[in-house]
């Protein structure tokens, strides 16, 4: 696995930066740099499940290991989805793969928000390295609109 790290200032507060961030509505608007209609199933708090999908099901499941808000999540991604299913051989089973968002409040009331995660060297390194810049810059415009 290869570890990556993005990260962005935004104009408004960490509260809201984390509103944008894992709303439902908001949550399809920003990831979709990942893929259109993406979405999530699930509840954004410590010991719960996640269900990551795309409208043909694919996808991933996570379990969230810690959920502070407006300040940490760090989520364990432990297997892949494929058509709305588990994936029985999938390596994160083994290995799971993990990713963090810190909200860390900025001069003048805006937020840094920065994301590590791990990735495996299976081809999606470019395609994380290009999306995740466009995701963030998403959820920016996002924050920062109604504050």
């Amino acid at each position: 696995m290869t570890d990556l790290q993005f990260s962005i200032d935004i104009a408004a507060p960490p509260a809201r930066v984390w509103d944008c961030m894992f709303d439902p509505l908001a949550y399809r608007d920003w990831t979709r740099a990942f893929c259109e209609g993406s979405y999530f199933e699930g509840h954004w708090a410590t010991g719960h499940r996640l269900r990551f999908l795309d409208p043909q099901g694919f996808g991933m499941e996570a379990v969230v290991d810690e959920a502070t808000p407006h300040t940490r999540l760090s989520l364990r991604l432990v297997g892949e989805l494929q058509d709305g299913r588990p994936v029985a051989d999938s390596p994160l089973h083994q290995h799971p793969a993990r990713e963090t968002y810190t909200f860390t409040p900025a001069p003048g009331g805006g937020t840094h928000l920065a994301v590590q995660l791990q990735a495996w060297n299976d081809g999606f390194l470019a395609f994380l390295n290009d999306t995740w810049p466009r995701a963030l810059q998403r959820l920016q415009a996002l924050a920062e609109s109604t504050h």
